[in-house]
């Protein structure tokens, strides 16, 4: 039996065909007085190419009135994508419990696997 060679590392990983990188030289600095933008709490896993993935159970009659909506509201609203929507929608929400509990701040954050889990019984 023959052992198979580690597959090389393409020296291109990383890069973009559409905006090359720019060396750190030639960066130009923020300047100082410039207001940073909100930022969102940190989370675990920030800093990876894509956002978390949360997924979750709904009828599939909602679910194609939802892809309605964003189809048919898309210029007006601003939504690209079903993520998109569904983000700015369940925020909207946390937004709106926050300030009708919390007096407009936060809640402490909860790891994913601290809410109760399975189906609530007599469902």
């Amino acid at each position: 039996m023959s052992t198979r060679p580690a597959p090389r590392k393409s020296s291109l990983t990383g890069s973009s065909p559409i905006a090359p990188p720019v060396p750190a030289a030639a960066e130009p600095a923020a300047p100082a007085a410039a207001a940073p933008p909100a930022a969102k709490p940190a989370a675990a896993g920030e800093g990876k190419k894509y956002p978390h993935k949360v997924s979750f159970y709904q009828d599939a009659a909602d679910t194609a009135r939802i892809r309605g909506a964003i189809l048919h509201t898309q210029v007006s609203e601003g939504s690209r994508s079903l993520s998109q929507f569904i983000d700015q929608a369940v925020m909207e929400k946390v937004a709106a419990l926050e300030a009708k509990y919390n007096g407009g701040e936060p809640f402490p954050a909860i790891g994913a696997r601290e809410l109760p889990q399975g189906r609530p019984m007599g469902e």
